[in-house]
């Protein structure tokens, strides 16, 4: 068996000012994602990457901050008796329910002590400590409500991504229906499954290891770019099928994505990029779904930054993005 891999070239024909008014032909891939049928476009020269940004101090002053250490015990809200304790601790993390719930369970993990960190400078045991919270928090709730099926590990780091605060946090959620995305990936694995008698994120494992999307192996987690990539240098780490369901806490794949996440920052850096989105898509255990974490550069954050997040992705669920999977796959392999 293997996975089909569909791309199609579209060509635009003009008279360029850049070329003299000469007749210029642009090509644009147009890719299929395996998996679910989502397309992606690859359109050269898409994304912007300033040189030496600089972040003004004064976006990085601490004073406020609601997730700061000595501030956090104080300003945060504080779990119902069911969890079992008032906010969760695992190393420099610190979790809590969210004070604007984007569902049932919404739940939020302070990531740091330090109020601001470059994204070069997290280390493997911060975002093990962050991902351990998390799935405590996953654990808690599956366990007090059996209809709770779906959960999410998401982060926004920096304004282009998102982020209304620059502390450094996850957010978690977790219910019974899930996001739009993470419900089209699962149906689309469990078609898969059920057709093949075979986990979909292992057999892509064996058929790119080797070529260039495939990036590493972090322990029991595979690192792949994806053939038709969600977002700017998307990247993905699926853990083995072997994993299913919620991960253990302070277990070895916990460690294994924090490792690999930390290389795919440090990939970014090396670009000049310094704000990314994280979005784990997890499921009640299910031989055909293992965790998968999703991580896409965002615009760079500096005086001018500017929204990569345009009519294509927020009002037609395309994606675009500037480099093809396999050469920044490629790129991505010197950092692991």
């Amino acid at each position: 068996m293997s996975i089909a891999f569909e791309l199609d070239t579209q060509e635009a024909t003009f008279h360029s000012p850049l070329e003299e008014f000469e007749q210029t032909t642009v090509e644009t891939e147009i890719r299929t994602d395996p998996l679910t049928g989502r397309t992606t476009r690859v359109v050269t020269d898409n994304f912007l990457l300033p040189e030496d940004p600089e972040i003004d101090d004064s976006v990085l002053d601490s004073e406020g901050c609601f997730f700061c250490p000595g501030t956090v015990e104080e300003a945060t809200p504080t779990y119902p008796d069911w969890v079992g304790t008032d906010r969760g601790k695992s190393g420099e993390a610190t979790s809590f329910p969210n004070l604007n719930p984007y569902g049932s369970y919404s739940n939020v993990v302070a990531l740091t002590e330090e109020h601001f960190v470059p994204i070069d400078e997290f280390t493997t045991e911060q975002f093990a400590d962050g991902l351990c919270a998390a799935f405590q928090y996953v654990r808690d709730v599956f366990g007090h409500d059996a209809n709770a099926r779906f959960a999410s590990v998401n982060m926004n780091f920096l304004r282009p991504a998102g982020s209304s605060l620059i502390h450094p946090h996850m957010q978690t959620l977790v219910d019974d229906r899930g996001t739009n995305e993470q419900r089209r990936v699962a149906d689309a694995a469990r078609e898969f499954y059920e057709e093949h008698d075979k986990v979909y994120w292992s057999e892509l494992a064996i058929e790119e290891r080797g070529g260039d999307r495939y990036v590493a192996e972090t322990g029991g987690v595979h690192w792949l770019a994806p053939f038709a990539p969600k977002h700017h240098r998307h990247l993905v780490g699926v853990a083995s099928q072997i994993h299913t369901g919620v991960p253990n806490p302070r277990g070895d794949v916990t460690h294994d994505f924090a490792e690999g996440l930390v290389n795919v920052l440090s990939y970014y850096a090396s670009l000049g990029l310094n704000s990314f989105n994280v979005a784990m898509f997890i499921e009640r255990d299910d031989p055909a779904l293992p965790p998968v974490l999703n991580v896409t550069a965002r615009s760079v954050f500096d005086e001018y930054y500017w929204s990569d997040a345009t009519y294509f992705t927020s009002l037609h669920d395309e994606s675009v993005v500037d480099v093809a999977p396999e050469t920044y796959g490629y790129e991505a392999h010197k950092f692991f």
